[in-house]
């Protein structure tokens, strides 16, 4: 036994692996069987609208305005009230109630301004004139039969030309409309069918004379 030469490891085993060999490729999955990526859409660019009311009834808006001497200097003011509506116009809409966030914004914005630069009394207001009729009454310093008239044939949330009065030149911003229900009273003659029969129904019935007199109690 002690002659018996014991079993020695070969010089190469026959698991080692050849280094000198190319690397096994891997074969790609067909197309179909790749895995697609999600497609994403685009998020959609809010635009601001032009919103009018189409009527033929009277309309009342409520108005902000700022009050200015030069013309240059509403062009230069109006200008830059133009490019913040444009860009929150711009920004991406994430919510269904963006257009009445960014008109909320906008109107804030025009309030500064109008504290800040305005020349009328209603800038401690942020230049708020209230609502705006076709008879509404001329407020000495504050608002004109011309300024009134061209008020009533803006629109709603669009800054146009500033407007020029006696006073100066007016940067206006339309903050709402609505359709006015105020009943415009006329001469004694001249009055509107729609309303005269209700007249004639409130007025006391006098009868034929002789007769008792039929007065409402």
């Amino acid at each position: 036994m002690a002659d018996q030469q014991q079993p020695q490891e070969p010089e190469k085993t026959i698991y080692q692996r050849d280094k000198t060999a190319p690397e096994p490729k891997v074969p790609e999955k067909p197309d179909a069987e790749k895995p697609k990526r999600p497609v994403i859409k685009p998020r959609k660019i809010f635009k601001a609208k032009k919103v009018k009311i189409d009527t033929s009834k009277a309309l009342e808006h409520r108005v902000r305005h700022i009050l200015l001497s030069a013309r240059n200097s509403a062009d230069l003011l109006r200008q830059t009230l133009l490019d913040y509506q444009k860009e929150l116009a711009d920004q991406p809409m994430d919510n269904p109630d963006k257009e009445i966030q960014d008109r909320e914004k906008f109107e804030k914005f025009f309030s500064k301004f109008a504290k800040k630069y305005s020349a009328c009394p209603t800038r401690l207001a942020g230049g708020d004139l209230d609502w705006i009729y076709a008879d509404k009454p001329e407020q000495e310093g504050v608002l004109t039969r011309e300024l009134r008239d061209a008020i009533l044939q803006c629109e709603k949330f669009v800054i146009p030309e500033p407007i020029r009065s006696k006073l100066g030149h007016h940067v206006i911003l339309i903050c709402d409309t609505k359709i006015s229900k105020r009943v415009v009273e006329k001469d004694e003659g001249d009055v509107d069918p729609r309303y005269q029969a209700l007249m004639d129904k409130d007025r006391p019935r006098i009868q034929a004379p002789g007769k008792d007199m039929d007065i409402p109690s």
